[in-house]
C-alpha cells in the first residue's frame, strides 16, 4: 500500500502527529479520528483481534475496537490490568525481578491505612491531554486539580558541602528575577520614549526601586510574621551569587512552566488507576472484549492466513488465533518472545530502543506536617540534587489527618543505582533525601518505615523500564520509530502504546497510539509510515531536560 494523506481532517491531524509531521513536541491536541463513520461489521461477519497487554494501550484499543462490532481478546500475563498504571493501596503486592533477572519476588505487600493510595507510574495529566480527558469524561471518571507547583516548594542543593538550606520557591523565582531585571536596568541609558517604558517594564518585572535597584521583594515572602501593630518587611534576597552557584535551573526548577506540563493539571479522584478500572468495565460489560489475566504469551506466529499466540495460563499451554493482533507488549519484553513470520526489519526496531530506568518510592505520613504553620505546602513538588531527585506533596484531601508522599521519583543513573538497592536500602536512602527537606523524616513515628513501597519499573516483570528511551540523533531509532508505525504481515500485526508515539511516558501517548492503530485496522489511515517520520526527544518529553 502506498503512503497517502487521509481526507478527513481528525485522521489527518493524528496521522501527522503520530508520525511527527505535526513536530516533535507533539502535545497530543491533536484530533482523534471520526470512529463514527466507520461501519459496524454485520452480524456473523465480525473480525477478531487478539490484543497482548492489558496496559492503557491496549485497553483503548480494545474499546476503539470494541464498540465497533470486532471480537477482542485481551490477553494479561498480570494478575491486574493498567500495565504502568499503577497505584499501590491496602494490601497490593508488589513483585520485581531478583538479581538475575529471571524470577519475580515479593518486595512489600503495600500496609498504607484503609483509604490512602499512592500513584506508581503516571501521576499527572496535562490540560492538552485532550484523549485522555476526554476518555475520562466518556467514562465517568471524575477528575480533581493536581498541583505541580507552590510558591512555598523547596529546592535543596543536597550534593553542596556542607549542604545548604532548603530555598522557598518563591525566593529563587524572585530574587532571581529582580536580580536579572535590576541588570537589565542598569544597561538603559537612552532617554527616548520606548526606553522609558522598558525601565518602567522591569520595575514591574523584578519589583526594583525608583533607582532600578533591587532590595529584595515581598514576593519573596516575609522577614518575620506578619503582625498587626507593623508592616511586613521582604525577606532579605538571597544574593546573586549564590543563586548563579546553586545551579537550581538545573534541577528541573523552570519544568512546571514548560508547555508540556503546568503548575495545574488534572488527577483521577481516588486515584490514577480510575482510568483503568473505567475501560476494563466498560469494555467488559459493554462489548465483545474478554480479558484473560495470568496469560502470559511466549510466541505470536504469523505464518498462516491470520494471527496465531501461544500463552501460559494456569499452568497450561494453549493457542489463540485471530484476524487480527495488536501487541501493547513492552518492546524490552516483546524481543524476549518467539516471533515467527516477522520480517528482519520488524525484529531489529523491536530490539534498537532499551525503556529507561525509573524509580518512585512512596510514604504514609501519620500526620500532614508538610501543611502546618511552619511549611504551608498544599501540594506541589520540591526538587533536590540529591538522587531520590524530587518530592511530591498530595493534591488531595487538604487538611485531613494522613496523607502520602512520593518520596523519590528519578531517573537514568540515580534510578538505575537505586533499583540495585534491597528494597530496605531504597527506603534508607529515599529517606535520608527526604530528611533534608524535612526533618520530621527523622521521626519514624510520623513516617513508619514500614508503611513506605519503592518500585524500580526497570525491574518490574512484563514492564522492564519505563517508557521507550527514544533519542532523535540516533540515526537507528529513525529506523525503528518508522518501522514501528507501521504493521507486520499484511497487515495482520500492530505495536501500539506510548513506545509507539510521539509522547513516550504518558498515557496520552498510549491512547494516542492505539487510536492510530484503531484507524489503520478500520482502513481509516494508511499502513504505511511516511517517507520521513520525527522520532520522539523522549528524555525532554518525560523528564523536560
Amino acid at each position: 500500500m502506498t503512503t497517502r494523506t487521509p481526507a478527513d481532517p481528525s485522521a489527518q491531524a493524528l496521522y501527522q502527529a503520530m508520525s511527527g509531521l505535526a513536530g516533535p513536541l507533539s502535545s497530543g491536541e491533536g484530533s482523534a479520528p471520526d470512529f463514527a463513520a466507520a461501519p459496524r461489521a454485520a452480524a456473523g461477519e465480525e473480525k477478531s483481534v487478539l490484543i497482548l497487554g492489558a496496559g492503557v494501550g491496549g485497553l483503548t484499543a480494545a474499546y476503539e475496537l470494541g464498540r465497533l462490532g470486532y471480537r477482542c481478546t485481551v490477553l494479561e500475563p498480570q494478575t491486574r490490568t493498567g500495565g504502568r498504571n499503577r497505584t499501590a493501596r491496602k494490601g497490593d503486592k508488589l513483585h520485581e525481578l531478583n538479581g538475575e533477572g529471571d524470577s519475580p519476588v515479593l518486595t512489600h505487600t503495600c500496609a498504607f491505612d484503609k483509604g490512602l493510595y499512592l500513584n506508581l507510574g503516571p501521576g499527572r495529566i496535562p490540560y492538552h491531554h485532550r484523549r485522555v480527558l476526554k476518555y475520562c469524561t466518556d467514562l465517568g471518571v471524575a477528575l480533581e486539580p493536581y498541583i505541580m507547583e507552590t510558591t512555598a516548594n523547596a529546592v535543596h542543593r543536597a550534593g553542596h558541602t556542607p549542604p545548604g538550606r532548603p530555598w522557598r520557591n518563591r525566593r529563587i523565582a524572585n530574587d532571581t528575577r529582580g536580580h536579572l531585571a535590576a541588570l537589565l536596568s542598569a544597561t538603559l541609558t537612552d532617554g527616548d520614549e520606548f526606553t522609558g517604558l522598558l525601565r518602567d517594564l522591569l520595575r514591574k518585572f523584578g519589583d526594583l526601586d525608583e533607582e532600578g535597584e533591587y532590595h529584595g521583594s515581598t514576593r519573596s515572602g516575609y522577614a518575620e510574621p506578619l503582625e498587626v501593630q507593623e508592616f511586613p518587611r521582604p525577606a532579605p534576597p538571597l544574593a546573586l551569587a549564590d543563586l548563579v552557584a546553586s545551579e537550581f535551573w538545573k534541577h528541573r526548577f523552570y519544568q512546571p512552566v514548560d508547555y508540556l506540563w503546568q503548575a495545574t493539571m488534572f488527577q483521577p479522584v481516588g486515584g490514577m488507576d480510575k482510568i483503568v478500572h473505567a475501560l476494563t468495565e466498560r469494555i467488559t460489560a459493554e462489548y465483545d472484549v474478554t480479558v484473560e489475566l495470568k496469560a502470559e504469551v511466549t510466541t505470536v506466529d504469523l505464518t498462516g492466513d491470520g494471527v496465531t499466540v501461544t500463552y501460559r495460563s494456569g499452568g497450561q499451554e494453549l493457542t489463540a488465533s485471530a484476524d487480527y493482533c495488536v501487541s501493547n507488549i513492552p518492546l524490552p519484553v516483546l524481543k524476549r518472545l518467539t516471533l515467527s513470520g516477522f520480517s528482519p526489519e520488524f525484529r531489529n526496531a523491536v530490539g534498537a530502543v532499551d525503556f529507561a530506568p525509573t524509580c518512585k518510592v512512596g510514604w504514609q505520613a501519620n500526620r500532614r506536617f508538610w501543611e502546618n504553620d511552619h511549611n504551608q505546602i498544599y501540594g506541589g513538588i520540591s526538587w533536590t540534587d540529591h538522587p531520590i531527585t524530587q518530592f511530591w506533596y498530595p493534591s488531595n484531601d487538604y487538611f485531613s489527618k494522613t496523607g502520602t508522599l512520593t518520596g523519590a521519583y528519578n531517573f537514568g543513573d540515580h534510578a538505575e543505582e537505586m533499583g540495585k538497592l534491597a528494597p530496605g536500602d531504597r527506603l534508607r536512602l529515599a529517606r535520608d533525601g527526604a530528611a533534608q527537606l524535612h526533618r520530621e523524616f527523622l521521626e519514624k513515628t510520623t513516617v513508619p518505615q514500614d508503611l513506605g513501597v519503592t518500585i524500580a519499573w526497570h525491574k518490574v516483570p512484563h514492564q522492564l523500564g519505563g517508557w521507550a528511551d527514544w533519542d532523535p540523533a540516533d540515526p537507528g531509532h529513525q529506523v525503528a520509530y518508522k518501522q514501528l508505525l507501521q504493521p507486520e504481515g499484511d497487515g495482520r500485526f500492530y505495536v501500539v502504546g506510548d513506545q509507539a508515539s510521539p509522547l513516550p511516558g504518558w498515557q496520552e501517548g498510549a491512547m494516542m497510539s492505539a487510536q492510530y492503530v484503531a484507524a489503520q485496522i478500520l482502513g481509516l489511515l494508511p499502513r504505511t509510515a511516511p517517507e520521513t517520520v520525527q522520532v520522539p526527544d523522549a528524555t525532554f518529553l518525560t523528564q523536560g531536560l
